[in-house]
């Protein structure tokens, strides 16, 4: 009876017409077949990644949207850029298409792009002077844009239909009554797909908002879904297991234990962010300091008097790589590397996942800790002042509630052995 209900209200779902004929065809499926790599893609894809390029065309020739929900470092964003590749080298003529993301990520997309699909056109739409003519998209394959701006320009996003719309990181749109997932429901594609390696966080409610994007109706409305998947009490495993059910097919999740014969021992992703404005701006003021300070020394006492500045410099640089809090602490300024470190470390904690956090600089621990506390994410710490340090060595690798340890480089270069299976990061 539920599902004839929901059924029935995704019939009628004026946002999605074609519900009934694409559900018709799914009723014929048999397998997925696979699919050649597309002539521009440069790269080889494991077999697990190959079988999800497949599953996203699979979705495409059925015309449903779908989740990757792969965990973190399994690949989704390399999968996503074949399976683009394939779509423009079938239709070189169709429409952009609009990947939707965290600010902190969009250079990292930029990068992966130039390395696999370097034939695809790139257009990256954030920032001020970003155009505000739709006309300007059919010059490229794909637009690159944030969240924010997505938000902000929606009344003129919403007027050009996209080839496809796929939202990165989409546990964004989560609340489906919060202004972000009712924006990207506004937007026209063709079809639509999220890539998130955490699906459900908290609730039931928060796979509707997806599949709301994803394949209107699908779920029937949010008082039906509310009513039959997240009410307590008798009946809720089987309520869990038609959910099941009803979205298997649109969601492809893939853990690191399930893939691991085809992982590699380690592996190793270094992430690259741009520069904030203001941060970019300090950086140049002191890197123009520095410089002149340098040519001036080397003309008056010579190089090897210019060494120790030189050093100063350096290090002055980096730190603000870091944070501009690093060399002022009273700046208002933020900074695109730790912004990307915090997103990076609450979707490894949404995973259930635990990590080290390595850095140089005490401060930046600092300021990661006082993030942390204010998300009530809870981490052990160690640096060159803590005492008792193999108490707390011991006491994280025995307690799985610290999902972090941030450790200064001076502290953990000696005597440090960590035997838990867990991740590294630097900053």
């Amino acid at each position: 009876a539920v599902v004839e209900q929901i059924v029935q209200e995704a019939s009628r779902a004026q946002v999605d017409s074609a519900f009934e004929e694409r559900r018709a065809r799914l009723r014929l499926f048999e397998h997925i077949e696979p699919q050649a790599l597309p002539e521009g893609f440069r790269g080889s894809l494991r077999s697990y990644q190959k079988a999800g390029y497949d599953w996203l065309h699979f979705l495409n020739t059925y015309g449903f949207g779908g989740c990757l929900a792969d965990d973190m470092g399994v690949g989704k964003t390399i999968q996503t850029l074949a399976f683009i590749q394939s779509l423009r080298e079938h239709a070189p003529q169709a429409n952009a298409i609009l990947i939707v993301m965290p600010r902190s990520i969009i250079y990292n997309w930029q990068r992966e792009a130039s390395r696999f699909t370097p034939n695809l056109r790139l257009l990256t739409h954030v920032d001020q002077g970003r155009s505000k003519d739709t006309a300007t998209f059919a010059q490229y394959d794909v637009v690159l844009t944030t969240y924010g701006t997505m938000l902000r320009d929606i009344e003129m996003l919403a007027n050009y239909r996209f080839q496809y719309i796929i939202l990165d990181e989409s546990q964004a749109v989560k609340n489906p009554s919060a202004e972000t997932a009712r924006a990207v429901r506004r937007l026209q594609s063709d079809r639509r797909l999220s890539l998130t390696g955490t699906p459900i966080e908290n609730s039931a409610v928060e796979l509707w908002s997806q599949f709301a994007f994803l394949n209107p109706g699908l779920l029937g409305s949010a008082e039906t879904f509310r009513d039959t998947f997240t009410r307590e009490g008798e009946g809720r495993d089987e309520a869990l297991k038609l959910l099941r059910r009803l979205t298997y097919p649109f969601i492809l999740r893939r853990t690191k234990d399930q893939v691991a014969p085809d992982l590699p021992s380690r592996t190793e992703r270094v992430l690259m962010n741009e520069m904030e404005p203001e941060q970019r701006r300090l950086y140049n003021a002191q890197r123009d300091h520095y410089r002149a300070l340098l040519l001036g020394l080397i003309d008056s006492a010579g190089p090897q008097q210019a060494r120790v500045k030189m050093l100063e410099g350096l290090l002055r640089l980096r730190q603000i790589c870091n944070h501009p809090r690093l060399i002022d602490p009273s700046s208002a300024g933020v900074s695109g590397k730790f912004e990307s470190l915090i997103a990076t470390l609450e979707a490894l904690q949404a995973s259930g996942h635990r990590a080290l956090v390595f850095s140089q600089f005490v401060q930046m621990l600092s300021l990661v800790r006082a993030e942390l506390d204010a998300r009530g994410i809870t981490y052990a710490y160690l640096d060159g002042r803590t005492r008792d340090r193999q108490s707390i060595i011991d006491a994280f690798q025995r307690d799985n509630r610290h999902a972090f340890f941030l450790i200064s480089l001076r502290a953990g270069g000696v005597g440090l052995n960590l035997t838990a299976e867990i991740g590294r990061a630097h900053v």
